[in-house]
């Protein structure tokens, strides 16, 4: 089967290889989204995945409208795309144009968690479970009938990126099981109607900790976000980035918000138990561990995070 990978995320390389590495089908390139302007500097740069797949010589395409899009496929000719964190959608008169359309590697067991970012959602929520669904692409936001599914358990401290990255190894196999099936004319079956929950994309505010909810809330809330967009909180006027932070079983008992340094610890208070802040990045300064910023501080009494 003749094939393109759209994607513009790091997850696709485990697909990317095994793809490459195949016997049974031809990796024509990726379609990935085309450079843009990044950092503080706003220089034209390629996504990660563009650089990687350039790195391994792989064919690329970088259309910026749909009939570029169109254009790929008229002149390509591939049997199937495959869809894995592309990041734009496809419109529906491009989705019938590939021998057998369009398949996504979508990070949830659906219907749960469509949408942008399933993984921070089933993090955020607590979930204990997570999953790969490979479905057919159609009109709707991952609404398409599926052909596999493997739901996996998530850890008790896992983040978002380290669940992201055993689910792309998942998501590989099951992309090869599932092309298997398609080329054995295997109907998808629908989704179930019942279980729906949408899962849309963070912004940065979406990262501010609210040391009123329980420690777990909040420890979950970090396992989600920290990769992206990023936690944080405000000591006075000061915005910190909270890099890496834990539950802490410490015996004092602090009001939500309400920060203790004890033994360079710097623990803070929520409506459960204690969280201690590992590491963290003040605004314009270098990341820096708990201690040190402690050791700045001059007064360590009266602090408060909100």
């Amino acid at each position: 089967m003749k094939l393109f990978v759209a994607s513009s995320s790091l997850v696709a390389k485990p697909l990317i290889s095994a793809l490459s590495a195949s016997k049974d089908h031809q990796l024509l390139g990726l379609i990935t989204n085309s450079d843009k302007a990044t950092g503080r500097g706003m220089q034209i740069e390629a996504n990660e995945l563009a650089n990687w797949a350039d790195s391994e010589q792989i064919q690329m395409h970088k259309p910026t409208s749909a009939e570029q899009i169109r254009l790929i496929i008229t002149e390509s000719k591939p049997d199937l795309i495959i869809t894995i964190a592309y990041g734009r959608l496809i419109p529906e008169p491009l989705l019938d144009l590939p021998k057998h359309g369009w398949i996504n590697v979508h990070f949830s067991t659906l219907p749960k968690w469509r949408g942008a970012a399933p993984v921070q959602w089933a993090i955020l929520n607590g979930d204990k479970e997570s999953g790969i669904s490979i479905f057919k692409l159609e009109k709707g936001m991952d609404t398409g009938p599926i052909y596999l599914m493997q739901s996996t358990q998530i850890g008790s401290g896992e983040k978002s990126e380290e669940l992201l990255d055993r689910l792309s190894i998942i998501g590989s196999s099951l992309t090869l099981d599932s092309l298997t099936l398609i080329a054995d004319g295997f109907k998808p079956q629908a989704q179930p109607a019942q279980g729906v929950s949408i899962a849309p994309k963070f912004m940065k505010g979406d990262g501010h900790l609210d040391w009123s909810q329980s420690s777990e809330q909040i420890f979950n809330r970090y396992r989600a976000l920290s990769a992206n967009p990023g936690v944080w909180s405000m000591l006075a006027d000061l915005r910190l980035k909270i890099d890496s932070l834990r539950p802490s079983y410490t015996a004092e008992q602090l009001m939500p918000g309400v920060v203790l340094i004890e033994d360079e610890k710097f623990l803070v208070g929520t409506a459960t138990n204690a969280i201690e802040v590992i590491r963290l990045t003040p605004a314009g300064r270098n990341q820096m561990s708990a201690a040190e910023f402690i050791r700045g501080l001059p007064n360590r009494s009266g602090l408060s995070l909100g």
